[in-house]
């Protein structure tokens, strides 16, 4: 008896619809340590052009004059110098925490996005009977966080030729000039351009990968993306809300 095989179904074949060798994911590391280690590297000028560092100082001081301010005629000139005391002691402590955020979670989210994103678009590939493809979809993924990489050295392109700390890409730009609430300045720097850019092409590349329709890649993005603001919204607002309650109290310490 003479066995045969259908060539579909072969391991070789299957292999290749799995992982293609022209997209094996070998690309994948190159590409997203470019795009860390450039976050990195612009973040970083931000630091050393004295911009960081200068934004916090400011709010420290602003606690410190409303500390001295709310405390002149109420308490004593020693309550009120220790007051001022404690608040600058705060900023080393704010300053590691906007290190920490700059150089380890900036980077740390780069690759968190492009693991998800494929990961998510070769299960739904692999759910839906078409090809799972997750070595290029690891490639496309990491190649396409140098978008947010674009958007970050526009910004501190920006920064440093304007010499202001209030450049924005995001919706927040078409905030008129004035005080606004927190929620809404932080919620309308979610919607990002070059964040926008970088979700759809996300959602063309798993389209063109055959991973999944335009319109259920489109869908998956916007859910990832959604999923992505809402927890940068909420850290954002935790950490503003602890640092002006420690530095900008209502009343003196």
């Amino acid at each position: 008896m003479i066995a045969t095989t259908d060539a579909k179904t072969t391991p070789g074949r299957l292999l290749e619809t799995l992982d293609p060798v022209e997209g094996s994911g070998s690309r994948f590391a190159f590409w997203l340590s470019l795009a860390v280690a450039l976050t990195i590297v612009l973040r970083g000028l931000l630091w050393v052009t004295g911009f960081e560092a200068r934004e916090l100082t400011s709010a420290v001081e602003q606690g410190a004059a409303r500390v001295e301010q709310k405390g002149v005629g109420e308490v004593g000139d020693d309550v009120v110098r220790k007051a001022i005391e404690l608040q600058r002691s705060t900023l080393p402590f704010w300053t590691t925490l906007a290190t920490l955020a700059d150089f380890a979670l900036e980077p740390f989210s780069l690759v968190m996005r492009a693991l998800l994103t494929a990961t998510v678009f070769s299960a739904l590939a692999a759910l839906t009977g078409r090809p799972i493809r997750f070595g290029r979809a690891l490639d496309a993924s990491a190649l396409i966080q140098l978008y947010w990489v674009a958007g970050l050295a526009t910004k501190v392109g920006l920064t440093i030729a304007l010499r202001r700390t209030d450049v924005e890409t995001s919706a927040a730009l078409f905030l008129a000039p004035g005080r606004h609430p927190a929620v809404l300045v932080v919620l309308l720097r979610q919607a990002d351009l070059f964040a926008f850019i970088g979700w759809l092409a996300l959602a063309w590349s798993a389209w063109k990968r055959g991973q999944a329709n335009l319109f259920v890649a489109v869908l998956v993005v916007f859910s990832l993306a959604l999923g992505e603001a809402t927890i940068r919204a909420a850290c954002t607002l935790l950490v503003g809300g602890g640092m002006r309650l420690s530095i900008l109290p209502d009343t003196p310490a």
